[in-house]
């Protein structure tokens, strides 16, 4: 073989081998490009895991996947159901969940985490000295983290890093990467507000460390940009220092919670370009409207046919914000919630449309944005919250 030819297979192959250098999940600007996050208390059903492999080829699920089904080992059955859906579609990507922060008691790696680690793996009053409670899953406590311990961050990346190797999923969706950041967790547990820059840099170090473990054809996302701009500037964002060392991010709130102005949409599609411009994955996760959410007690309470309706009435303008923004490599989610039963696998008519590649970046007109694609055209009124979709069958 000649030598020049051998050199140039030695250097791509050392290239491919590079942390962060991630087979990318299948995109496709055919359809509305779709991505599942969800999780099931139970083992999915046939017919689920059809859906989901029939709706997206990138999918995600949830923290507490299979704990009614094996209560011991959880994760064995979110394993077993990635392995199912991947062979229903072999071009799905399944990412395995875990929190940056939270010691969510749904996995054998975590149960009675306070008590089965050392006293300073647990993130502590710094008066009291008492584990601080996060929240309780029933009668069970929700215990944190101490990020800026040196054993706890290697733990973290050795179990989440070497569980998606053992399991075989596409890589791990790393959540509430800035969660730590927080001023109660500031001030209470981890000694002042100037630590905020040290939980940056530990949540740099697990991420680097997971990518090492994990190799880089698996993916790593993060959850993830936010937004609060509250004003023209747009200035009040954060996620994006966090781009470098993962593969792409989640918008989470995406016209929902805490960013709900129009200036916080367009902070969100910046930071989205930001990362499209880098290579990067990212998720729009959008939502029917503002209060409908899996907090929303009134809305939940409604039968499993009215919410579905509402969510597909409620459509278009989610839809049509993510189109006025979408890039290579960005992907739509919605529903209202993070259990399979909140909407993700609804099959929605929108999603059997043919799109196809835009035919540029957005235009803009003070709060108006129009936007064509393929076979669709996408006007916007971010003021107003008005979409419109026109779709043409060419």
């Amino acid at each position: 073989m000649n030598k020049a030819l051998v050199l140039t297979i030695l250097l791509l192959s050392s290239v491919w081998a590079m942390p962060g250098y991630s087979q990318m999940p299948e995109f496709s600007w055919d359809s509305v490009p779709v991505y599942l996050h969800f999780g099931s208390k139970r083992q999915m059903t046939d017919q689920e895991v059809k859906a989901a492999a029939r709706l997206s080829s990138f999918i995600c699920l949830e923290k507490a996947h299979g704990r009614l089904t094996n209560p011991e080992h959880p994760e064995r059955v979110a394993a077993a159901d990635a392995q199912r859906i991947k062979a229903a579609n072999p071009n799905a990507k399944v990412l395995m969940y875990w929190n940056t922060l939270i010691a969510w008691p749904f996995t054998s790696y975590n149960f009675n985490f306070a008590e089965t680690h050392p006293e300073d793996w647990t993130l502590r009053d710094s008066d009291s000295g008492e584990p601080l409670l996060k929240a309780k899953h029933g009668s069970t406590p929700v215990y944190q983290y101490n990020l800026l311990n040196p054993d706890v961050r290697q733990w973290w990346s050795s179990t989440i890093g070497g569980a998606v190797n053992e399991f075989e999923f596409d890589g791990v969706f790393m959540d509430a990467i800035s969660q730590a950041k927080r001023p109660l967790w500031l001030r209470k547990g981890f000694g002042g507000m100037d630590k905020a820059s040290d939980l940056d840099a530990a949540a740099i170090e697990m991420m680097k460390q997971t990518k090492a473990i994990m190799g880089g054809e698996r993916l790593l996302i993060y959850n993830g940009f936010r937004s609060k701009a509250g004003g023209p500037d747009g200035n009040a964002v954060a996620g994006t220092e966090f781009l470098p060392y993962a593969d792409g991010a989640q918008i989470e709130h995406f016209d929902q919670l805490s960013s709900v102005t129009k200036e916080d949409m367009l902070a969100y599609w910046r930071m989205a370009n930001e990362a499209a411009d880098a290579g990067k994955i990212v998720l729009y996760k959008a939502w029917p409207d503002h209060d409908i959410n899996w907090l929303n007690k009134k809305f939940m309470a409604k039968p499993p046919a009215e919410k579905e309706a509402i969510a597909r009435n409620s459509m278009t303008y989610p839809l049509a914000c993510y189109l006025i923004g979408a890039r290579e490599n960005s992907y739509f989610c919605y529903g209202w919630g993070y259990s399979i039963e909140d909407g993700q696998l609804v099959d929605y008519p929108e999603y059997a449309r043919k799109l196809g590649p835009p035919k540029g970046r957005a235009q803009r007109d003070g709060w108006n944005f129009r936007r064509e694609f393929e076979h669709a055209r996408v006007t916007l009124n971010l003021e107003k919250r008005e979409g419109k979709i026109e779709w043409s069958e060419e």
